[in-house]
């Protein structure tokens, strides 16, 4: 038993490697295009591609590992079953309960491995990427104002234009502003500029020297022409994206200590996780089973397609509970109460087939 366990292990071990390294290089793929497309559209510095796409992946992670266990679990078990390794290992005695064995250990290492990235690993790296680019939208090249380049600026607040940049990335040379609003234009340009941040409402300010401002209405007469020494300029800051959530970068213990529906929540959902990778391992010996030569990757689809499920009644369930839909202490527990049921009803039949089989084999034994 203890040599089948650990060639079962063996197994896992080495198909969940190759199935989670595959999903990562294909997750990867995604995280890359999404961070230069905001590279792309001014919100993001060129110069943070990496550490923003490194600080993304325990996030990602934490959705990828359960869907990767169950995977590598159905791609190990089946193939066994399709060479008929585990009809062997059954007529020895080894029975259902027997493969559950080796997922185990397994199991409770990605279980631990999913606490930290859920509770801990990815919450960090959300906040920490959420710090960085606050910290670098202060300086002159996330406000827009890179050396030889038209920008538009968020908000509407026009287009902006600056010859060089400093630097230590706190003066600009040459710049030109247009704006148009209502109709009319705006048209600021100087020779230079600072940049000015304020440190309570971290508003950023660019404060202009020795510029001219040109405002009327294109087409009409009664342009206005004003020289200044100096003038100040608000630069609106970039605006969250839809999918950023700022809770979802709050520690735990900071959530554990609200006490509001949204926090709750948020905690109930990362501890959802975990949980979700456990049930998902106990279901998949028994969907793994398979005839002999079966094709190896008909269950895949199916395996994903409960995942989704899964994973999807989690979030609806998490929604529901902070829009007063459902109340708040019951969660996203009822999901998983029936996902229990369903493994509870699955594992049931599998061993009351299996102890028919055992009475029935026992029955030839004696008759012959």
């Amino acid at each position: 038993m203890k040599s089948a366990n650990r060639y079962l292990e063996r197994e896992v071990i080495a198909t969940l490697g190759g199935v989670l390294l595959v999903m990562l290089m294909v997750v990867f793929g995604g995280l890359l295009t999404d961070v230069l497309n905001k590279i792309a559209r001014g919100k993001i510095p060129a110069q943070l591609l990496f550490s923003q796409i490194g600080l993304r992946v325990p996030d990602a992670l934490t959705l990828l590992l359960p869907l990767a266990s169950l995977l590598g679990v159905l791609l190990a078990y089946g193939r066994l079953y399709r060479d008929s390794e585990m009809s062997v290992l059954a007529a020895a005695g080894y029975g259902p309960l027997h493969t559950l064995r080796p997922l185990l250990r397994i199991g409770a290492v990605l279980v631990a491995a999913q606490i930290a990235l859920a509770f801990f690993l990815a919450p960090a790296g959300r906040a920490i990427a959420h710090d960085m680019v606050q910290t670098m939208q202060r300086s002159v090249a996330v406000a827009g104002l890179t050396s030889g380049r038209f920008v538009e600026l968020p908000g509407g607040a026009g287009v902006l234009y600056v010859s060089r940049v400093s630097a230590d990335m706190r003066e600009v040379e040459e710049l030109m502003l247009v704006r148009e609003r209502d109709g009319g234009r705006l048209v600021l340009t100087a020779r230079r500029g600072t940049i000015e941040v304020n440190p309570i409402t971290e508003d950023i300010l660019l404060r202009l020297e020795a510029g001219e401002r040109v405002d009327g209405r294109p087409g009409e007469p009664g342009y206005r022409r004003i020289r200044f020494e100096t003038a100040d300029i608000a630069i609106p800051k970039q605006p969250l994206d839809p999918g950023d959530d700022p809770i979802q970068s709050r520690s735990t213990r900071e959530l554990w200590q609200a006490d509001d529906s949204e926090s709750n929540a948020e905690l109930t959902r990362r501890l959802a996780q975990p949980i979700v990778l456990a049930m998902l391992l106990l279901l998949a010996p028994i969907m793994a089973q398979g005839a002999p030569r079966q094709p190896r990757y008909d269950k895949l689809v199916v395996a994903i397609l409960l995942y989704v499920t899964y994973a999807n009644l989690v979030e609806l369930a998490r929604v529901w509970a902070v829009t007063g839909t459902l109340p708040s202490w019951l969660g996203t527990w009822w999901v998983h109460a029936l996902f229990a049921v369903v493994v509870v009803i699955a594992w049931g039949h599998e061993l009351l087939a299996w102890r028919r089989g055992r009475m029935l084999l026992r029955q030839l034994g004696a008759q012959a």
